[in-house]
């Protein structure tokens, strides 16, 4: 199959195309401010450089959040307008799955098969995303669901002996845990390709209009201040 990848939930924009039998290539360009005006030049750069028009594509994959509000609204508006001319399969997955898939036991220098992984990506206004993970045979296995957290809850909830990923890591007080490198905290859209073709269950086919939605696991801070008044 042609895949397309996109993944606009971080500061760090990406975009993955795998053609049929080809190379997975990734193109990556980072600040959250320039999602909207880079998104479309990136594809368009990539499909050109594969010789292939988007409606070769035979299905997308998309990073469904949680992150920034305004990234993940920009990637999905983009998946729809794709949509909207031609119907395709699309998957999506979790912030915390992608960069869980990213992680390879065997690559990361220190990281033991028994470890336990912690996700942590910061939510703001005091709050962590997290998500914690065990390693099994095929991979980063989750030991629960996607949370909204403090920090205090966070360090509380996840074992001493975890490794840490994640923007949220600068927001806590990490001593006692292995921190992965920075090169590993941000989803990247090739990890989407790397579960599809792994056959992962943390890829969910999105196959209703209520699904090709952000998942924002949060309220947003102007719906927030609402519901206290």
């Amino acid at each position: 199959m042609n895949l397309l990848a996109i993944e606009t939930s971080s500061p760090v924009l990406s975009v993955a195309i795998k053609r049929r039998g080809g190379k997975l290539r990734h193109a990556a360009v980072k600040g959250y401010m320039k999602h909207a005006e880079n998104l479309l030049p990136v594809i368009d750069r990539l499909l050109r450089n594969e010789k292939l028009g988007i409606g070769d594509i035979d299905a997308f994959l998309i990073d469904r959040g949680p992150g920034s509000f305004t990234g993940l609204r920009i990637g999905f508006a983009t998946l729809q307008g794709f949509l909207a001319i031609r119907h395709k399969p699309c998957y999506g997955a979790l912030s915390m799955d992608v960069i869980a898939a990213g992680i390879s036991a065997l690559q990361t220098p220190g990281l033991c098969r028994a470890a336990n992984l912690a996700v942590c990506l910061d939510a703001r206004r005091g709050k962590i995303y997290a998500r914690s993970y065990a390693f099994r045979k095929k991979g980063w296995i989750p030991g629960g669901p996607a949370s909204v957290l403090s920090f205090e809850e966070m360090l509380r909830q996840i074992p001493k002996n975890s490794l840490l990923a994640g923007d949220g890591i600068p927001k806590i007080d990490a001593r006692g845990f292995g921190i992965l490198p920075e090169k590993s905290w941000h989803p990247r859209a090739a990890g989407l390709i790397e579960l599809f073709e792994a056959g992962s269950p943390l890829l969910k086919k999105l196959a209703s209009p209520r699904a090709l939605l952000p998942f924002y696991l949060r309220s947003s801070e102007a719906e927030e201040r609402l519901k206290s008044k």
